[in-house]
C-alpha cells in the first residue's frame, strides 16, 4: 500500500489492518481457502481435467468484439479496460533485453506476458488472450545470435487464489517459446502436451536455465514440482535432469542456475508447508554437464521449505544461497517467527569452500515485526548479485536488503523497500486512538515505493547501477543502487494491467459516475473515485468485498473480517469507523470476508462468519457508538450474503455445505431462520455468490464453485424446486466432465433488455434467456477479457453499465447496447476498445472514447517503433469508431498506439497475409 499520488492530502488513505501477519498477508490461509472453494470432494478429478477443459472451452460459441446484430440472441458488448492502470498485479519475473535495455518482459501469475519498448513507460499484452495466463519464470537466450529467442512457463506451486486443486490448478501449460523477440509466443515442442507423468511437475515452473555452451543444440533446463527438467530436441524431448529416488513429492520448491562456463547448479527443498510429506533427497547439487550430479551441501545446511541462489557475474565461482529454514527441524534457528538462513560457496579448482553468514542476516531496530527477513517460508525468496561486484547482494522476502559486503557484517547492509522500519504497527491496537489517529500513525507504513513481498530481481545489462524489481505490486526500478545513493524506486506499472481482484463496487445511485472500487490480492482495496484514471489505496492486506454507498462513504475489507466505513469528501477519507465487533476472533472469521449492505436501509449491514450472523442497524455512527446483533449458529461456514426487500425483508446466506440460510426475523430475541437445502443432483458444495430477484425474493439463483458439479441453479418457488441454467457450458447433464467452475452471476435490465451475465474460471458469459439444460451461453470479451477469471459483475440498470472484476487483468468496463449505432461511450473515461479483428488482413478497426476535450493523435507503428500510418489527429469529445485500410501493409507485427498528451494506450495488431 503505498500513497502514489497527492500524499499531503490522503493522509487518512493507507493503512495495514492488524497486528496478526495473516492480516497482511497469508498464503497459507489463503490457499486453504481455495481448497475448499473448487476443489470438489465428491468426484475425484482426473489427471488431465486442465487439457480437457481447455479444449471443451475452445469449442464454446464467441460473441464477436466490437461486432452487433441487431435483434439477434447475443450481442457482444464493447469492452474496455477499466485499469487499475497505475499498479501491477503479483509478478515472479522481469528481465532486461540484454541487446536493449529499452526493452522489458514480464508477466503476472496469472495475467500473461507484457512487453515494454521504452522502459517500462507503457507496456503491451504480447501473449494471446487464451494463451500462458500464468507466468512464473521468463529466460533470455544468453548465446550469440540466439537473442531473439525468449522462454517462459508459469504455474505457482501455491498461493494463486485464481487456484481450485492440484488436480486443476490454475498452472502453467508447459513452456513458450518467442523467436520474435517476445513479440509473438507458442507452444514448445510436446512440453504443453497430455503427458500426466510430466506434466505433474513442468505446469509449475519455479525458474528457466539454458546451457550456454552448447552452441548447436538447445537444452533448456526446468527447476519445476519436485525436479529439475532438461528439455532437448525443440521440447520434444523431455526427462529428468536430477532423478533421485523419491523426488517425486508434490510441492517440492526448487532452483536451477548454469553459469556461463557450462556449470551447474540446483537446489531441492526438504518440506512443503503445503504437504506432510518430505525427503531425505534434498539440498544443493552440483553437476558439469547437467546429467551426473554431486550434493554439495555444506554441514550446516538444515531442512528448509526452499533455496534459491545466484552466481557472481563478475567471478562465477563465488555464489550465494538463500535458505528458507523450518523452524520445528532447524537446530539453530534464529528466535524468529520465520527463520531463514544465508550461505556464501567459493570454488577453487575442486574445493568448494562454503561459508556460513546467517549471523548477518539483517535486524534491525524497528517498530513493527518486519524488521528482519521475512520469506513466507518458501513464498517470496529472492537474492540478485551485482553484475560487476560480488560483495553486493540484494537480498529480499516481504522486504528488500542489500549489502555492500556480501554479508560478511551488517554494519554495511541498507533496508531499501518494503515495510517501514518506523511504523508502528501497535497503533492498530491502542483503543484510546481515534481512526484519524489511527491513519497517521501509519501513514508510512510503506516505503515510498518499490514493492513489498519480492520475487525477483534483474540488472540493467548496461548499467549495473540500475535494478529492476518483480513484486506482488508489480514492477518496479531502481536507479541507482550505490551505497551513498537516496534508494527512490520508480513505479514501472503503467497500464501492466495483472492485477487480481477479489471483487468490485460501481456507485449505483448516480447514472453516469465512474466511481470504482475494488478488493484485490495482495494490492489491498483501491479506486478511483477521484480521478478515472488513477486508483488510490483505501485499506490494506488482500482487498475483500467491498461497497460505495448513496451518501459518500465506502465500505471496505480485507481478509479475516476486517471491515472499515471511510466518509468521503471529494474522495479523500477524512472519518470513518470500524466495523467489525471486537471479539472478532470469537466469531470465527474466514478468509474470504463477506458482507451484505441493505439497499433499502444503508445502515444497515450484515456479516456473517463461520459462527455467526452479525447484524448492525446504524453502521454509519461514529465508531463508539456503533453496536452489533451477533446470532451464534454452529456450523454456519458462511460464503455469501445477499439482502433482498420484495415483499419483505429478508437474507440469504450461502455456506459451504449446500444449504442456505434465509433469515426472516431480524430481532435481537427472536432471530429466526429456515434452511434450504439445494438439490441432491448437485455435487458441489461451496456457493460464493447469490442473486436475489428485486422484485420477488422467492426467485433467486445459487452458484456453486465447485468443478464436476452442476453450478448455475434458479428456484422461483424459494428453494422447494431448482433448475440448472449450465446449459451448454456444462460438458455432461450431471455437471462431471470439463465444465466451467462459476463464480459470480448478475442480471443486467435496460431499455426493455434483459441480458444475463455469468462469470466463470474461464471468463465471461452471457445469454439473453435462461432456458434450464438449454441454456446457450455465449463468451463476452473474447477478444479483451478473454479467459481471465471472472470475480465479480457489477451492474447500474439507470445507464447500463456493467463492470467485471478478473483474477488477472484488472477491471472492465461497458456501456450495455444493442446495436453498434446505440452503443454509448459517455462516462468511460479515456478508453480504448481491443481491435477487431485481430489478426486482420484487409481492414482493422477500434473504438475510441474520451470523455473530456481534447486533442487525440492515434498512430500505427511497426515493430521498430516506426510511424506506419496515422489514423487520427484531431480534438474531439465523446466516441469515435475508427477504421484503416491494412491491405497494403506487409504482414507482421504492428502497435497501435493512441495518446491525448496524458494518457497512453498500446495496442497488439497482426497482419496476415
Amino acid at each position: 500500500m503505498i500513497l502514489r499520488y497527492l500524499t499531503i492530502l490522503f493522509v487518512f488513505i493507507s493503512i495495514s489492518s492488524a497486528l496478526a501477519e495473516s492480516e497482511f498477508e497469508d498464503p497459507q490461509a489463503r490457499r486453504e481457502w481455495i481448497e475448499s472453494t473448487y476443489q470438489n470432494a465428491n468426484v475425484e478429478m482426473p489427471n488431465d481435467f486442465k487439457i480437457s477443459q481447455q479444449k471443451f472451452s475452445n469449442s464454446l460459441p464467441n460473441s464477436s468484439e466490437g461486432l452487433f446484430t441487431k435483434g439477434s440472441q447475443i450481442q457482444s458488448q464493447t469492452w474496455m479496460s477499466a485499469g487499475p492502470s497505475n499498479i501491477g498485479g503479483r509478478s515472479r519475473a522481469v528481465e532486461f533485453d540484454k541487446t536493449n535495455p529499452n526493452i522489458i518482459i514480464t508477466g503476472g501469475v496469472s495475467g500473461g506476458i507484457w512487453r515494454s519498448v521504452d522502459g517500462g513507460a507503457s507496456w503491451v499484452q504480447t501473449t494471446g488472450i487464451h494463451e500462458i495466463a500464468s507466468v512464473t519464470a521468463i529466460i533470455q537466450d544468453p548465446r550469440p545470435n540466439k537473442n531473439n529467442n525468449w522462454y517462459c512457463a508459469g504455474g505457482e506451486i501455491g498461493s494463486n487464489s485464481a487456484s481450485m486443486s492440484h488436480s486443476a490448478s490454475y498452472a502453467g501449460n508447459g513452456i513458450y517459446q518467442s523467436t520474435d523477440n517476445g513479440l509473438t509466443w507458442q507452444p514448445y515442442g510436446d512440453t504443453g502436451d497430455n503427458q500426466p507423468q510430466v506434466r505433474e511437475f513442468i505446469d509449475n515452473v519455479n525458474r528457466l536455465a539454458i546451457d550456454p555452451t552448447n552452441l548447436e543444440e538447445d537444452i533448456i533446463y526446468v527447476a519445476c514440482l519436485g525436479t529439475i527438467l532438461r528439455i532437448s530436441d525443440d521440447g520434444n524431448n523431455i526427462e529428468k535432469a536430477l532423478d533421485l529416488e523419491e523426488l517425486t513429492f508434490y510441492n517440492m520448491a526448487t532452483d536451477i542456475l548454469i553459469t556461463p562456463t557450462g556449470k551447474y547448479y540446483a537446489t531441492l527443498s526438504y518440506h512443503s508447508r503445503y504437504s506432510n510429506r518430505t525427503t531425505s533427497h534434498s539440498g544443493i547439487f552440483y553437476s558439469e554437464n547437467g546429467t551426473n550430479w554431486e550434493d554439495i551441501s555444506p554441514e550446516f545446511l538444515q531442512p528448509s521449505y526452499r533455496i534459491v541462489l545466484d552466481y557472481a557475474p563478475s567471478n562465477e565461482n563465488i555464489l550465494y544461497f538463500l535458505i528458507s529454514n523450518i523452524k520445528e527441524l532447524s537446530t539453530d534457528c534464529a528466535d524468529y517467527p520465520q527463520c531463514n538462513s544465508i550461505c556464501k560457496l567459493e570454488i577453487e579448482g575442486k574445493d568448494f569452500k562454503w561459508t556460513n553468514l546467517s549471523d548477518n542476516l539483517p535486524f534491525f531496530e524497528s517498530k513493527n515485526e518486519y524488521n528482519y527477513l521475512i520469506t513466507h517460508n518458501d513464498y517470496c525468496s529472492a537474492i540478485k548479485v551485482a553484475p560487476n561486484n560480488p560483495d553486493i547482494v540484494l537480498l529480499a522476502g516481504a522486504n528488500c536488503f542489500i549489502s555492500y559486503d556480501g554479508f560478511s557484517s551488517t554494519e554495511r547492509t541498507q533496508w531499501i523497500a518494503g515495510y517501514n522500519p518506523n511504523w508502528d504497527s501497535n497503533s492498530y491496537a491502542d483503543t484510546t486512538k481515534t481512526l484519524q489517529e489511527i491513519y497517521q500513525g501509519m501513514l508510512n507504513s510503506m516505503f515510498p515505493t518499490g514493492g513489498w513481498d519480492f520475487h525477483w530481481f534483474d540488472y540493467n545489462p548496461n548499467n549495473p547501477k540500475e535494478v529492476l524489481s518483480a513484486s506482488d505490486h508489480g514492477i518496479h526500478k531502481l536507479s541507482d543502487i550505490s551505497e551513498t545513493a537516496d534508494k527512490n524506486w520508480i513505479d514501472l506499472n503503467n497500464g501492466y494491467c495483472t492485477t487480481q481482484f477479489f471483487d468490485c463496487a460501481i456507485n449505483k445511485h448516480v447514472a453516469g459516475s465512474n466511481d470504482i472500487i475494488g478488493g484485490m490480492q495482495d494490492n489491498s482495496t483501491m479506486g478511483n473515485i477521484i480521478d478515472n484514471n488513477t486508483f488510490i489505496d483505501y485499506y490494506s492486506g488482500d482487498g475483500m468485498q467491498c461497497y460505495i454507498t448513496g451518501s459518500n462513504s465506502i465500505i471496505v475489507s480485507s481478509q479475516f473480517g476486517n471491515i472499515l466505513r471511510l466518509n468521503l469528501n471529494n474522495g479523500v477519507p477524512y472519518n470513518g469507523a470500524f466495523l467489525f465487533p471486537n471479539n472478532i476472533n470469537a466469531l470465527s472469521p474466514q478468509f474470504r470476508t463477506i458482507f451484505s449492505i441493505n439497499s433499502i436501509n444503508e445502515k444497515e449491514i450484515a456479516i456473517p462468519t463461520n459462527s455467526a450472523i452479525c447484524i448492525c442497524n446504524n453502521l454509519t455512527k461514529a465508531m463508539a457508538d456503533i453496536t452489533f446483533d451477533i446470532h451464534l449458529i454452529d456450523n454456519l461456514d458462511a460464503t455469501s450474503v445477499e439482502y433482498a426487500n420484495v415483499p419483505e425483508k429478508v437474507l440469504y446466506v450461502g455456506t459451504k455445505n449446500k444449504r442456505i440460510f434465509k433469515v426472516t426475523d431480524f430481532s435481537k430475541d427472536n432471530f429466526s431462520y429456515d434452511i434450504i437445502n439445494l438439490p441432491d443432483f448437485v455435487t458441489g458444495n461451496y456457493i460464493p455468490d447469490l442473486w436475489i430477484d428485486p422484485q420477488d425474493n422467492m426467485h433467486f439463483i445459487a452458484i456453486i464453485s465447485n468443478y464436476l458439479s452442476l453450478g448455475m441453479l434458479e428456484t422461483k418457488d424459494g428453494g422447494e424446486t431448482w433448475t440448472d441454467n449450465g446449459g451448454n457450458l456444462e460438458e455432461n447433464p450431471d455437471g462431471t466432465g470439463a465444465g466451467h467452475s462459476f463464480r459470480c452471476y448478475e442480471r443486467m435490465v435496460y431499455e426493455g433488455d434483459t441480458l444475463h451475465l455469468l462469470g466463470t474460471s474461464d471468463g465471461l458469459f452471457s445469454t439473453k434467456k435462461l432456458e434450464g439444460a438449454n441454456t446457450i451461453w455465449m463468451r463476452e470479451g473474447a477478444n479483451t477479457i478473454g479467459k481471465a477469471v471472472i470475480e465479480d459483475i457489477e451492474v447500474r440498470e439507470l445507464d447500463g453499465r456493467i463492470v467485471v472484476a478478473t483474477h488477472g487483468n484488472g477491471l472492465f468496463k461497458t456501456n450495455y447496447s444493442t446495436s453498434v449505432e446505440d452503443f454509448d461511450g459517455s462516462n468511460l473515461g479515456f478508453a480504448v476498445s481491443e481491435v477487431f479483428p485481430n489478426p486482420a488482413s484487409q481492414q482493422i478497426n477500434f473504438v475510441l472514447n474520451s470523455d473530456v476535450n481534447a486533442f487525440v493523435e492515434a498512430k500505427l507503428l511497426d515493430i521498430q517503433g516506426k510511424e506506419v500510418a496515422n489514423i487520427l489527429s484531431e480534438e474531439f469529445t465523446g466516441t469515435k469508431r475508427l477504421s484503416y485500410n491494412a491491405s497494403n501493409l506487409t504482414a507482421g507485427t504492428y502497435f497501435l498506439h493512441i495518446s491525448d498528451g496524458t494518457h497512453f494506450v498500446t495496442k497488439k495488431v497482426n497482419i496476415v497475409r
